[in-house]
């Protein structure tokens, strides 16, 4: 499509939106979508018609203690035309391109430490955590559907989230989300089909409260390995005219990583505590509870189960074998529980009371099933023995704590810790902390906030321990030390935030690809490194550095805003890449049509500095360190997309040409992972309230 085509359709699109935004206004004015903070018995008398109250409150709450934590309601239109993406709505993440597929955060300390079901992290665009899943209260049934679409039928993608949440009473609410991704991919044998269903319920009380989930994930993904020649992006007119991107030949195909999840989460604690008389005005007043303090338990159940299938297995793909057979079978399946009970002090019940006290202790068992040698005393590398799966267990005694203050408008703090003094993790802890002050600063509020951690960790499980047919592993490893410190000056009158940390890491645990260099008998002049995914630990102390500013400017409906990251590592290419400069860059015009309709019409810009950026390794689903024998640089790249974001009330939605300057260049996320081509995208979120 050209770019004006593009115009035609985007002007088009706005012209009959406008004229279907005139239509239906009096209906919509008649049931307004209010701000998610306002209260419906603050309307006037002049509303006239059936109100139905729509305020929606949303929270999450931190596993251990669970503690609540005010969330936004997805609701927000800006980005919105970004939230799709998998690259993420700023573009922080290399990824393998398709919707939903694995992808990793080129800033550093965006992200997470290892997880025990480690191969769940890379797809953080689709499952959710429990620090992350959201819990609702309303006062009439809301629904929220949201749909991405784009491509064609066979290179296209369809998102569909819907979440519905309704209260019985004030202090009862429950609901469910369905969840589903289905993405043909740009290029061949990449296919992704996810589909999650979530339900919830809660109970705010104010003796018990409790907090209830249970979330089931289905994940098939294709793995293609990457394309087998980088000339069919960086050098177009050397290859076979007339290919698409599906056309260009892949590494692997018929080949499958597939995951289910069953995560079952339950917090609930009692409050002692009194009631108290407060005064509303002169002649209303109410009775308030006040927790003195509280005992509080956490339960926490997962079953997890991952298959890497394929039904080809190259010869020349994978440096080496360890189970015999023409196909692969790798499956794998983790069941834990974790369950803690403590006791608090709460904050707040009277003057000298000016922070919360909790302590905990709790207890945790980990088992893992994997194929194992009958004989181990056999060397892969000399025959097939027989194998069968293996049973590991672990387990862990915890004890932990915080000290906390939320209340009060000018300083707030967390300090919490857990330390393992038996178990497989014996010796393992770790120092959380958080602290900010509000200071008034030109006739508004800035802030400033300190974050830091002390970390001496165990590596994982499948970090010390995997076997299957190209990959097997079993190492003493060394506990993974941790110490970062980070600024955080938000200043809201001039649109600024600026973030500044600093980490130094011994023991750092990575993977890397190790594969060997095969000349082919037949022909020295054909060689191939394979792929070989091998984890290993820097002995040496490495420190990362990182500064990032978040910058907009405004003039008039002009708006310019901009997330710059500056990033520096004392460690080698080969044990942590990362790109110097990573931006975000967004232009646009911001204004209403017919009154109603908010617009947002302009366009963004994504781009990082060149770099030795992750591999990826099929076999383990994780991203790699490249090989030392065979390196390749990403990035000098922008990638380029105009857009037309609409706001209508309880509708949302938008058109974006993506990548709109696609032409000869390096464009890859990753070695033989390309960015996708030209696209146009489309999407629609819609609010139900009663």
């Amino acid at each position: 499509m050209s770019i004006k085509h593009l115009s035609i359709l985007i002007l088009t699109l706005a012209i009959s939106t406008a004229t279907f935004a005139q239509r239906i206004v009096s209906e919509l004015e008649s049931n307004t979508d209010l701000s998610m903070d306002s209260r419906p018995d603050s309307l006037s008398s002049r509303e006239k018609g059936k109100i139905v109250p729509n305020d929606i409150w949303a929270w999450t709450i931190d596993e251990k203690f669970g503690n609540i934590r005010p969330a936004i309601v997805d609701t927000i239109s800006y980005l919105y035309q970004n939230a799709d993406l998998p690259e993420g709505k700023q573009g922080h993440y290399n990824t393998l391109g398709n919707v939903g597929s694995p992808r990793l955060s080129r800033i550093f300390m965006e992200r997470p430490r290892m997880s025990n079901f480690l191969f769940t992290d890379p797809y953080d665009m689709f499952f959710v955590d429990t620090e992350h899943f959201t819990f609702y209260n309303t006062k009439s049934p809301f629904m929220n559907v949201n749909y991405n679409w784009c491509g064609s039928k066979t290179t296209g993608d369809d998102h569909v989230k819907v979440t519905y949440t309704n209260n019985a009473g004030k202090r009862i609410n429950f609901g469910g989300i369905f969840h589903y991704i289905y993405g043909q991919g740009y290029y061949d044998n990449q296919a992704t089909s996810f589909m999650n269903a979530s339900a919830w319920g809660s109970y705010l009380g104010d003796k018990y409260n409790m907090h209830l989930y249970y979330q089931h994930n289905f994940m098939k993904m294709g793995e293609n390995g990457g394309i087998t020649d980088e000339g069919y992006i960086t050098n177009p007119e050397g290859m076979p005219s007339n290919y698409t991107s599906s056309d260009i030949p892949t590494y692997l195909s018929q080949t499958w990583n597939r995951q289910e999840h069953d995560v079952l989460f339950l917090n609930h604690h009692y409050n002692i505590g009194f009631y108290r008389t407060i005064e509303i005005d002169s002649v209303t007043t109410k009775e308030e509870f006040v927790p003195v303090s509280r005992f509080f338990h956490t339960f926490k159940l997962m079953k997890m189960m991952r298959n890497y299938r394929a039904y080809t297995d190259p010869a020349d793909y994978h440096s080496y074998t360890f189970l015999p057979g023409d196909s692969i079978e790798d499956r794998t399946k983790n069941f834990s529980i974790r369950n803690t009970a403590g006791l608090s002090l709460c904050e707040g019940f009277n003057k000298y009371a000016v922070f919360g006290l909790d302590a905990y202790v709790g207890y945790e068992y980990m088992s893992y099933t994997m194929p194992d040698y009958i004989n181990p005393e056999n060397h892969p590398l000399i025959g097939f023995p027989d194998t069968y799966n293996k049973k590991y267990s672990e387990h862990n005694i915890l004890i932990g704590g915080q000290i906390v203050r939320t209340q009060g408008s000018t300083f707030h703090y967390n300090l919490n810790a857990e330390f393992v003094p038996e178990g497989e993790n014996r010796g393992q802890f770790e120092i959380n902390g958080h602290g900010e002050a509000n200071i008034p600063l030109l006739g508004d509020t800035a802030q400033i906030a300190i974050n830091g951690y002390i970390h001496n960790l165990h590596p994982t499980f499948y970090f010390r321990h995997y076997h299957s047919k190209h990959a097997w592993w079993d190492l003493k490893t060394n506990k993974e030390f941790r110490q970062r410190i980070e600024a955080v000056i938000t200043i809201p009158h001039t649109d600024t935030k600026i973030t500044a940390g600093i980490e130094n890491i011994k023991n750092y645990s990575y993977f890397q690809n190790n594969g060997i260099t095969i000349t082919y008998p037949t022909n020295s002049d054909k060689q191939v490194v394979t792929n070989n995914i091998t984890p290993v630990q820097c002995k040496d102390y490495i420190q990362v550095m990182s500064i990032n500013l978040r910058q907009n400017f405004k003039l008039g409906p002009l708006h310019f805003d901009n997330d710059i990251t500056y990033q520096h590592t004392t460690a080698s290419d080969q044990v942590l890449s990362l790109p110097a400069l990573s931006t975000y860059n967004n232009l646009y015009l911001r204004f209403k049509i017919a009154k109603v309709l908010k617009t947002d019409f302009g366009a963004d810009l994504r781009y990082f500095t060149e770099y030795n950026a992750p591999d990826y390794s099929p076999v383990l689903g994780q991203f790699m360190n490249q090989n030392a024998n065979k390196t390749v640089k990403i990035g000098n790249y922008p990638i380029v997309s105009v857009y037309a974001n609409f706001d209508l009330k309880r509708t949302r939605f938008y058109v974006q040409y993506y990548h709109l300057n696609q032409g000869t260049g390096r464009y890859f996320w990753g070695p033989g992972y390309p960015m996708n081509p030209t696209a146009l995208r489309f999407g629609l979120s819609w609010n139900f309230y009663d």
